[in-house]
């Protein structure tokens, strides 16, 4: 079943007096609970494109489905209530938190603002999401510059997967992180989606971090989707030139 639709999605930026087509026609399609990866080099558009099917950032053309829903059409109230649905978790976890405030607080705000549980259950609902990601529940009365990258990425993860959302996109969230965490994140992310049945867009540079944890894979450049299909296939079989590039650079998680 499909979860995550977008059809013919552009976004343009003006910088002086030229155009970049930083999405430009994009169709992408998402099935229910498969992790899908997203692979393209910095500047191929693909950060703009996951902000885009989130409406973080507005298309300038095209359709976004979610469960069937055009989000496109959504005025704001109604978008908020879908938001908690559909959550992004981002490349540095540094400033992903405030760094004036502790972590369990800025956990606790997203989850009462979105009223997940009741207000008295939600220190022990966090508490329990902290042990799914190996963190002790200490880890929420520290700031952001007490933990390692490591560390605040997980917590980063437990904010987001916290509000229960159906469809998660994890924009290069290991790409900054030591090999060896990046595959204790990778396998984190397996064992969540199988246990909050979740839909996963992850977005990498790296196809070889792409073949770890995706079925199946998009490859973009320039904007635009140049090659789709298994993960298997694009990686033993890749079509497009651009793909054989990006096969040629695997230098990270060995496969």
């Amino acid at each position: 079943m499909e979860k995550i639709r977008a059809n013919n999605l552009k976004k343009y930026f003006r910088t002086g007096n030229r155009i970049i087509k930083a999405v430009d026609g994009v169709d992408i399609e998402i099935n229910e609970r498969e992790i899908c990866a997203l692979v393209g080099e910095s500047g191929s558009g693909k950060s703009t494109l996951g902000k885009l099917i989130l409406r973080i950032i507005e298309p300038d053309e095209g359709e976004i489905f979610f469960n069937g829903i055009d989000i496109t059409k959504l005025d704001k109230s109604n978008l908020r209530a879908m938001r908690k649905k559909m959550q992004m978790i981002f490349q540095d976890p540094f400033t992903t938190f405030n760094p004036i405030y502790k972590i369990g607080n800025q956990i606790f705000e997203a989850i009462k603002f979105h009223k997940v549980v009741e207000d008295n259950l939600v220190e022990d609902y966090v508490v329990q999401l902290m042990r799914v990601v190996a963190l002790h529940p200490d880890t929420l009365k520290k700031y952001p510059s007490q933990l390692s990258g490591g560390q605040l990425q997980r917590c980063a993860i437990v904010r987001a997967i916290s509000l229960q959302p159906e469809f998660l996109i994890c924009d290069e969230i290991v790409s900054s992180l030591d090999v060896s965490v990046q595959v204790q994140i990778i396998e984190l992310l397996k064992v969540l989606k199988e246990e909050f049945k979740l839909t996963v867009l992850f977005i990498t540079h790296d196809i070889g971090v792409a073949r770890r944890i995706a079925n199946r894979a998009f490859v973009m450049y320039s904007g635009k989707i140049v090659e789709k299909g298994a993960i298997e296939k694009i990686f033993y079989e890749p079509s497009h030139e651009y793909t054989k590039k990006l096969l040629g650079s695997v230098l990270s998680i060995k496969t």
